[in-house]
């Protein structure tokens, strides 16, 4: 496993992958493949060439999608992740694999720091505007979507007096 020893808060990092894994269950097999592989560019020592020979283009591209840029602070990293989302056609399949696994790690996240990370939480609450604008897309995932939204909008009220 390439995230061994990789932590997500508390628990090891699997965890999260297979959070979003089972998000993504419903829109098939390479969403699910991609659900766990999202990270593993950015986190990892593994290659771009090692996930074309092992799982091919589709897979690598959607991943590559999905892997933060090079940046000094998390605000530049983000602005430049959606710029490329911007640009991305849901109509290609890289594309729209790597549109529906961002909502579902998004969703994951949200879901993750809710429970465990308020000031996560309100940092996902600050960012939501923005991402919602570069990775959305009508009639894509729109149950993700729209778990996501409520969570964000009123996630932070709801169970809590």
């Amino acid at each position: 496993m390439r995230h061994e020893g990789q932590r997500y808060g508390e628990f090891p990092y699997h965890v999260h992958l297979d959070d979003v894994e089972r998000l993504t269950q419903s829109f098939g097999l390479n969403a699910m493949i991609v659900a766990q592989l999202h990270d593993i560019l950015e986190d990892t020592t593994t290659s771009v060439d090692e996930l074309l020979l092992d799982f091919g283009e589709v897979i690598t591209l959607a991943v590559s999608y999905l892997t933060d840029p090079l940046g000094v602070d998390r605000a530049t990293r983000k602005k430049q992740l959606h710029e490329r989302f911007k640009q991305l056609d849901e109509h290609e399949d890289a594309a729209r694999l790597a549109l529906i696994v961002k909502a579902c790690d998004r969703l994951a996240n949200v879901k993750a720091s809710r429970l465990f990370n308020p000031e996560k939480f309100k940092l996902y609450q600050s960012e939501h505007s923005a991402f919602r604008s570069a990775a959305y897309r009508r009639g894509l995932c729109e149950m993700i979507w729209w778990e996501l939204d409520m969570m964000i909008e009123v996630g932070d009220k709801l169970g809590r007096k």
